[in-house]
């Protein structure tokens, strides 16, 4: 099994990078990395960031190019994987923006069939 981690390139996305790769070492486990891509030319960039935060580490990245539904194809990318849980950044808030998430988060923790473990910037 593996752990899956969304990418973005924002302070949350690398901090949800260096959680994910420390839930997948603490569980023996792959680490995925998960990318939607406006255009096929992205992923050699994604790949780059990945490697910057995460060094060159024991992880995969899988992208696949998004139909303007980029958490539907996020959802299906994490079911293509074979994780058995995700991880996936999400900004600081104040008390009542803790409760509201964002609205493509929520989505993808109710569509994800594993848990979703949300992590803020550090």
């Amino acid at each position: 099994m593996s752990v899956a981690v969304v990418h973005a390139e924002t302070p949350e996305g690398r901090a949800a990078l260096r959680a994910g790769a420390r839930e997948a070492a603490d569980r023996g486990q792959k680490l995925v990395v998960l990318a939607p891509l406006d255009e096929p030319a992205e992923s050699d960039a994604v790949d780059a960031v990945v490697r910057e935060v995460l060094g060159e580490g024991d992880w995969e990245l899988l992208t696949d190019v998004h139909d303007g539904d980029s958490v539907g194809t996020l959802v299906e990318l994490l079911a293509r994987s074979g994780a058995e849980r995700a991880v996936v950044g999400s900004r600081g808030r104040t008390a009542t923006g803790k409760f509201l998430l964002e609205r493509g988060l929520q989505r993808m923790i109710i569509e994800a069939a594993v848990p979703v473990l949300v992590v803020k910037d550090e």
